[in-house]
């Protein structure tokens, strides 16, 4: 049987956009739905802001945020196995922000990523991995650059607001993740769009 590969898997997909089509009931039913305005519609500007920041500049390099339910899902390379959850209505408070979450400048994050998986190159579980993933995650390590264009990331956190206020279909839940360059994105009628950083641009000037 041919290998199949992931949507999104060990390695990095520059051409990457795909779209995944949800429950029909849900797409169906998208215009009887009547929509409900919370806190971070109220401040979607000012949070696309702190989101943007939170990526470039500590140690932040996935976000998933629910833009419906206000819940900011967090993963860290200073604590890289665990999740934060943060409210998004916290993260408009300067002291929060200062408190929660370290500084490190975006080039710096990328080399920490390298060196931990450096670490896991070293570690004897590393020998569990069949030969073929062995491979491919040393020449990924070898090959790994910057973690993001940054006008493409500051792209994607710009055009955030634009989707939340789309006409019928409007954002539900975005992830954003550095490491290997990815947005996917969840709408009201429950249909996902995933795509690469490079790409995105192209989806905002074709579909928006």
């Amino acid at each position: 049987m041919k290998k199949k590969d992931a949507l999104v898997g060990y390695y990095f997909n520059n051409n990457l956009m795909h779209s995944i089509k949800g429950d029909k009931s849900l797409r169906e039913s998208v215009y009887n739905r009547e929509r409900a305005f919370n806190v971070v519609d109220e401040n979607i500007d000012e949070l696309a802001r702190v989101w943007l920041y939170l990526l470039l500049e500590t140690g932040a390099y996935r976000l998933v945020i629910g833009l419906n339910n206000t819940e900011v899902r967090l993963s860290s390379v200073f604590d890289p196995l665990n999740t934060e959850v943060h409210l998004a209505e916290d993260l408009l408070n300067s002291e929060y922000i200062d408190f929660h979450f370290n500084k490190i400048a975006l080039k710096e994050k990328s080399q920490l990523i390298k060196r931990i998986y450096k670490l896991l190159e070293q570690d004897d579980s590393f020998e569990i991995l069949s030969p073929q993933w062995q491979q491919s995650l040393l020449e990924r390590n070898q090959k790994m650059g910057q973690l993001t264009n940054i006008n493409d990331l500051r792209f994607i956190l710009e055009n955030i607001p634009k989707l939340r206020h789309l006409e019928g279909y409007y954002l539900r839940t975005i992830t954003i993740n550095l490491f290997n360059s990815t947005v996917s994105m969840s709408f009201n009628c429950d249909g996902t769009q995933i795509m690469s950083h490079k790409n995105f641009r192209e989806f905002i000037e074709q579909y928006i």
